[in-house]
């Protein structure tokens, strides 16, 4: 592998997403039924889901490991070179054995965290699926859309995603950071809170029309709407999001606009409309409410 200078040409993707979890069972119940992804047989004894071309981007485990979120590095670089300037830099990092990378379908892997402890693997050629995706109900989703992290101190994580692995920050809600890594408005939200973990996990969908039809399904099998529908102003994005099993939060998004090198951060207040210009209520997310309380 070549070394590309930290932030420099990493071409970052979001891959995937591993939660571990009390009672996996039930909650692939939930991901298959409700959120609509498909379900992937494998002999790793984890619960796989695919949500696109991809070998999988859900995986729910047993509850001994913390969230993660795998981000693909598509250029080929020397993983051991960006994990000096990491923990140069005061974050942790490691090499991922051969056993954790086969669980993540995954030819290499570096298991980083930020400066809250929130788990972050840098991966080098996830598994692509030979078959087509084929989803366990039509809820329209078409792929892994973005992540909100929680946060203990947005500067200081700010500096592995901007510093190190080359991300921008597109706009500002209040003190909620929107970061691109690719040519979406964001993929990554770093929400302040007093913890680590996740805020959301959001999967896009094809149309605006499947953000309501998800929104009535979701209401007539008594699935808590936490947000939305609603639209944000900074990224356009439609948005509802639900309460999932053991507390996690899951989203389905639309139309979230592109950016270019041209495009200026801007700084939204920390109002409500801020985070949803139509209007709806996100009194029940912590992050969300801290961030325009």
């Amino acid at each position: 592998m070549t070394s590309v200078p930290a932030g420099e040409n990493l071409e970052l993707q979001l891959c995937y997403v591993r939660l571990g979890l009390q009672e996996p069972g039930a909650a692939a119940t939930f991901v298959t039924d409700i959120l609509g992804l498909q379900a992937v047989p494998n002999d790793l004894g984890e619960h796989l889901f695919r949500s696109d071309e991809r070998a999988h981007t859900l995986c729910l485990t047993d509850q001994s490991e913390p969230p993660a979120i795998g981000i693909e590095l598509l250029a080929e670089v020397d993983l051991d070179a960006i994990g000096t300037r990491i923990r140069e830099a005061g974050f942790d990092a490691r090499t991922a054995t051969d056993e954790e990378c086969r669980r993540r379908n995954v030819r290499h892997a570096l298991l980083v965290r930020d400066a809250s402890g929130n788990a972050i693997d840098l991966v080098v050629r996830p598994a692509r699926s030979g078959r087509r995706y084929f989803p366990s109900r039509d809820a329209g989703v078409i792929g892994l859309q973005g992540i909100g992290l929680r946060s203990r101190n947005v500067s200081e994580d700010l500096k592995l995603w901007t510093a190190i692995l080359g991300a921008r920050v597109s706009d500002w809600v209040g003190d909620v950071a929107y970061l691109a890594i690719d040519e979406k408005h964001h993929r990554i939200g770093l929400y302040p809170s007093d913890r680590a973990g996740l805020v959301y996990v959001s999967f896009a969908v094809e149309s605006l029309d499947a953000i309501m039809q998800n929104n009535y399904f979701a209401q007539e099998r008594q699935i808590k709407i936490l947000h939305g529908p609603g639209r944000e102003p900074a990224s356009g994005q439609m948005f509802l999001r639900f309460a999932g099993p053991e507390g996690h939060v899951f989203s389905y998004g639309y139309g979230m606009s592109d950016i270019g090198a041209k495009h200026r951060c801007r700084q939204f207040s920390p109002v409500p409309s801020s985070l949803c210009e139509w209007g709806s209520d996100c009194s029940e997310i912590p992050e969300l409410q801290r961030a325009v309380g």
